[in-house]
């Protein structure tokens, strides 16, 4: 079939909760999985199910600048009206850091919901079908998927699932991926890439930058230094972001009067720090080097 009528097959799927397979039980290798808003249990499936009380289901076609062929969001309406952040593991953790990095995208879309920020999950799905050839551009469109919203999604036709069960490249591609059965609207839940991807471009070992700074001869306040760095790092993220989809940055209040410490600072020119490193290293000989 056409992408066109997969696509429509696809969004009656996710509409009447015809994913098969798609709940944790069936894809449960003994970790404790935790639902994409840090709650445990919040939620039984890894993608969305059908629109409930509890949690609403919007799909554009064509989504985020016809970026992607569907954008879906979910929001999963939290009864507790709490806004405590716990960090109770890797999955709750990154789902809070994707609210800062991705603050652009999450805090349009809540104001438009009116709902809170930490109730929404995208998921950027690209249509394969059987009339569809797989070929280098898919790898650019996992990528860019994950660039914008932290995860990917590839629905397949019929023969394209079969064929990539016979290859074993499900868990190669870091994306979920989902195969029509060829009955009716039902697919199936082929493989789950369930990591939340939050550090794409910036990525900062702490172990390492104490020994660096140590080498350096900085051995106070290691931890303070540490997060001035990943502050700067977040800050650079979301400037990253905002330049490749020309995405509004949304700076917190404290993240605004850290800026402003910053300002407090001494920094040398750049030729300052090109003269010293000329004059350090002017005496130099290719000698000491073998």
């Amino acid at each position: 079939m056409n992408e066109k009528d997969l696509k429509q097959l696809f969004i009656s799927s996710v509409r009447s909760g015809h994913i098969k397979s798609n709940t944790i039980s069936n894809h449960d290798n003994g970790n404790n999985h935790n639902d994409h808003n840090g709650n445990d249990n919040c939620s039984s499936h890894f993608f969305p199910s059908s629109a409930s009380t509890d949690m609403d289901i919007k799909i554009k076609d064509e989504g985020y600048f016809r970026s992607f062929d569907l954008v879906i969001a979910v929001i999963d309406k939290r009864r507790s009206g709490k806004s405590n952040i716990i960090y109770d593991s890797i999955e709750s953790y990154d789902n809070y850091i994707n609210i800062l990095m991705r603050s652009g995208i999450l805090t349009q879309f809540a104001k438009s919901e009116k709902c809170r920020i930490d109730w929404i999950r995208f998921y950027p799905v690209e249509v394969k079908s059987d009339d569809d050839v797989l070929d280098e551009r898919l790898p650019n469109q996992v990528l860019n998927a994950i660039l914008t919203f932290g995860r990917s999604v590839i629905v397949l036709d019929e023969k394209h699932s079969k064929r990539a069960k016979q290859r074993r490249m499900l868990n190669f591609i870091p994306s979920t991926i989902i195969g029509y059965t060829g009955k009716d609207d039902y697919f199936d839940l082929l493989s789950v890439f369930d990591k939340l991807v939050t550090n794409a471009m910036f990525n900062i070992q702490k172990r390492r930058l104490a020994r660096i700074l140590v080498e350096n001869g900085i051995t106070d306040k290691i931890d303070k230094v540490y997060q001035c760095i990943t502050n700067i790092q977040k800050l650079n993220q979301k400037l990253a972001f905002s330049e490749l989809y020309d995405d509004g940055v949304i700076f917190l209040k404290e993240e605004i009067d850290f800026l402003r410490n910053l300002t407090n600072l001494d920094v040398h020119s750049e030729k300052k720090q090109m003269a010293y490193l000329i004059k350090e290293t002017k005496n130099y000989k290719i000698t000491d080097y073998i």
